[in-house]
């Protein structure tokens, strides 16, 4: 089974490239939950012990100007951080870039988020070694250091004595060092690592079954995951046979996984799945009136998914309706919605703006159909698949 998550992500209910839940920074429940907050990033970023970055001041030259340019255009995308977490702040300095990103705000007021620091940095020389060094240091200070070989370039993954994680990776000249507070947990940081993998041109790695993939977040944004292996008992029976029947196992040379979920499976009462449940129950719909059948790669060899949606008391607009605006979150600025003619098929599409992964939303006899991959001509073979 593949370690796709379907949208929404069945551990957090919402879908893994998500859009609710992940585009807004998380509200707070009070202002000691944010102070905890910003101590962990303190913790993270000192008591972690990592090796210092260190920077070439640059010079006029071009090279120093794309390096550092690229250093400060490395963002992961929404869609691929885990359920919900966000970009909470963001500072650019001479070839590099800082970045704290938040996990969920915690139902328990004495508990903190879960804080990552990340550092993107640009090395005009010498990026690989410091990488090595790093991964040497850690293990000098009695951290438990291991080769990821599935990210970037280059890339390691460390815990030290107390049980905290950090991770670097690496991508030429680019270096992305991850250091999370002790409420942030191994799965999480490894999901963020894969989103920056992704954000340098990377296919995400290989991420732990119930994360959501490479080029997703929660609920609603384009490659949603697959379902994890763990959610569907592969002894038991489809829990949409129907919508899977509908779904190809094969396009082009892309061979595909099926799987099917309902919405009482994947749909729980947290900061992603609300929102959806909300938009059902005023539609006079439930969680248990959605189904949903994917197909994936699960391979690995391609960004190509193909949702067929389902919800068994809406009609055919209010359906489509439901997809764009509440399961894919396709509002907002930035996201450009528009009618196509794509495979020869009338679509919605749906263009994030991070040049990355597009949605393409085709409504058919009772069934909503979400074709996303960052590859059109794709997409217009795997729509012409499509009853």
């Amino acid at each position: 089974m593949s370690d796709r998550p379907p949208r929404p992500e069945p551990s957090a209910g919402q879908r893994p490239r998500s859009r609710p839940g992940t585009e807004s920074t998380p509200a707070g429940d009070g202002l000691s939950t944010r102070r905890l907050a910003i101590a962990a990033i303190v913790v993270a970023a000192v008591a972690l012990g990592l090796a210092a970055w260190r920077v070439v001041i640059p010079t006029s030259s071009s090279s120093n100007d794309s390096c550092q340019t690229a250093a400060w255009n490395t963002t992961p995308n929404a869609r691929d951080l885990p359920p919900g977490w966000t970009i909470s702040a963001s500072q650019y300095d001479i070839l590099r870039k800082s970045m704290t990103l938040v996990g969920a705000t915690p139902s328990d007021e004495s508990s903190a988020q879960a804080v990552v620091y990340a550092t993107i940095t640009c090395y005009p020389s010498g990026a690989a070694d410091s990488v090595t060094r790093s991964a040497d240091a850690a293990n000098a200070a009695g951290q438990v250091v291991s080769a990821r070989t599935d990210l970037g370039d280059q890339a390691f993954s460390a815990t030290d004595p107390s049980g905290a994680e950090f991770l670097q990776l690496r991508k030429g000249d680019i270096v992305v060092y991850l250091a999370a507070s002790g409420d942030a947990d191994a799965t999480d940081v490894d999901v963020l690592a894969s989103a920056f993998d992704k954000a340098l041109g990377g296919d995400g790695g290989q991420r732990p079954v119930g994360t959501p993939d490479a080029g997703s977040g929660a609920p609603g944004a384009s490659d949603e995951g697959a379902v994890p292996s763990d959610s569907v008992d592969a002894s038991a029976s489809p829990a949409a046979p129907e919508l899977e029947a509908k779904l190809p196992s094969k396009v082009g040379d892309v061979t595909l996984s099926v799987d099917s979920v309902t919405g009482e499976s994947v749909l729980t009462d947290d900061q992603g799945g609300r929102p959806i449940v909300a938009a059902l129950r005023a539609d006079g719909a439930t969680p248990a009136d959605l189904k949903l059948a994917q197909a994936f790669d699960e391979a690995g060899n391609s960004d190509l998914l193909i949702s067929a949606i389902s919800v068994a008391k809406l009609d055919a607009p209010a359906l489509k309706q439901f997809v764009l605006d509440s399961w894919l979150n396709a509002t907002g600025n930035g996201i450009k919605r528009e009618a196509a003619s794509v495979g020869g098929r009338d679509v919605t599409r749906i263009d994030y703006g991070d040049n990355g992964v597009v949605d393409y939303v085709l409504p058919a006899s009772g069934v909503v159909y979400v074709v996303s991959t960052a590859d059109k001509d794709l997409a217009a073979k795997a729509l012409r698949t499509l009853p």
